[in-house]
C-alpha cells in the first residue's frame, strides 16, 4: 500500500544549494569515550582550527562547564575563541546552551550567546524545542539513570527573542518528531530568521551521552525515519518554501550510517559531524576524519560542498560575519 514516505524515496537527487557540512567538536562524551575529544582549551584550538581549514562550515563546541551560564559561560570559551579568531578572524562558530536545572525562573538559557555575538561574532543560535531524556546507565534494580535536557515553552520564547533582537541564524534542534510542531509553530509565523535550519536529530542506541545501548529517544537513524520528518515538515509547513534543513546523528554504534548521509546529501538536506555526536566503543575517530567521511560522500554524490562564505549566505549571516572579530 502505498503511503506518503513514498515520494521521498522515490525522488531523484536534486538540490538548490551546495552542501554545508558542520564540524561539532565536543560535548557530553569524555576522553574515556573517546580519546580524540577536545576537552582542552589548547585542544579545541587545534580541532577547530584544523577542521575549518579542512573545510567545514561551522564549528560548535561546548565550554568546559555545562553548568555555568549568562556571562560566565561566555567568559568561559574566550580563551579558545579568542585564539582560534586571532588566527582566523572570519570563521564561523556557536555556542551550546546550558544546564536548565541551575537556571532562576528568568533565565532562558543562550543568554551567553547574546553576549558572544556581541564579543566574538557569534550569529548563529541553536534552540532546542523541547524536554528530552539522556540516559546514562542502568541499575541494579533495571532501571535507567539520567536526567532532564531541553527548554520549556518560556525559556524557548526568551531564546527566540533574543535570536531574531540580534538577527541570528536559529539551528531548530528537533530531538521527537513532535518538536517539529514548536519549530514549525515560529517558523510559520516568520518569527524565524531567513537562513535558520531545522535539524532532524537521528538517535542511535548510544543516544547522546551513555556509553551502554540504552538510549531511549529520538527516531532510528534510517531512511524511514528521514522520510518521515521531511513528511511531517511538508504537511506542517505554511510557508510555500522549504526551510532548510539538516540531519545530526547521535550514538549510533557500530551501524553504518553512509546510506543514510548519502540519502541526505542526495535530498537537499546538510549534515552536521564530529565527537559530539559520534559513538562507537569500538571506533575512535578524529574530528577531522568524521567531516572528510562525509565530504566524501558528497564528491560521490556529486553535489559541491559550500565554500564558508556561500555557508554564510545560506544561513543567511553573510552582512553580520563580515564585520568580523575585533579583540577587546
Amino acid at each position: 500500500m502505498a503511503t506518503s514516505l513514498d515520494k521521498f524515496a522515490n525522488r531523484k537527487p536534486a538540490w538548490d544549494t551546495p552542501l554545508i557540512v558542520e564540524s561539532h567538536l565536543n560535548g557530553e562524551r569524555t576522553k574515556a569515550m573517546n580519546p580524540n575529544t577536545p576537552r582542552t582549551y589548547d585542544e579545541v584550538v587545534e580541532d577547530a582550527l584544523r577542521c575549518w581549514d579542512a573545510g567545514s562550515c561551522a564549528i560548535h563546541t561546548h565550554n568546559t562547564n555545562f553548568n555555568l551560564h549568562g556571562e560566565e559561560a561566555a567568559k568561559d570559551y574566550h580563551p579558545v575563541y579568542d585564539e582560534v579568531l586571532r588566527q582566523r578572524p572570519d570563521l564561523t562558530w556557536y555556542p551550546t546552551t546550558c544546564n536548565r536545572e541551575l537556571l532562576d525562573e528568568y533565565e532562558f538559557g543562550t543568554e551567553h550567546s547574546g553576549f558572544l555575538h556581541k564579543s566574538h561574532n557569534v550569529n548563529i543560535s541553536c534552540i532546542d524545542t523541547g524536554i528530552n531524556l539522556f540516559a546514562f546507565d542502568v541499575n541494579e534494580k533495571g532501571h535507567i539513570e539520567g536526567r532532564e535536557y531541553g527548554w520549556n515553552y518560556k525559556q524557548v520564547a526568551g531564546q527566540l527573542d533574543q535570536a531574531l533582537a540580534n538577527k541570528m541564524s536559529i539551528i531548530w534542534g528537533v530531538y521527537e518528531p513532535g518538536q517539529l510542531r514548536l519549530a514549525m509553530h515560529y517558523i510559520n509565523r516568520g518569527m524565524s530568521t531567513a537562513g535558520s535550519f531545522v535539524d532532524f536529530y537521528l538517535i542511535g542506541p548510544y543516544a547522546l551521552t551513555s556509553t551502554k545501548p540504552i538510549g531511549t529517544s529520538g527516531m532510528e537513524p534510517t531512511r524511514e525515519s528521514l522520510y518521515y520528518y521531511l513528511d511531517m515538515m511538508e504537511q506542517l509547513n505554511q510557508t510555500g518554501k522549504t526551510p532548510n534543513w539538516c540531519i545530526s546523528i547521535w550514538g549510533e554504534g557500530d551501524r553504518d550510517t553512509r546510506d543514510i548521509i548519502k540519502r541526505t546529501i542526495e535530498l537537499g538536506g546538510h549534515v552536521k559531524t564530529g565527537l559530539e555526536l559520534f559513538y562507537d566503543p569500538a571506533r575512535n575517530p578524529t574530528n577531522l576524519e568524521l567531516l572528510q567521511e562525509v565530504q566524501a560522500i558528497a564528491r560521490e554524490v556529486g553535489r559541491p560542498l559550500a565554500t564558508q562564505q556561500q555557508a554564510r549566505e545560506i544561513y543567511g549571516i553573510a552582512e553580520q560575519s563580515a564585520r568580523g572579530y575585533k579583540p577587546a
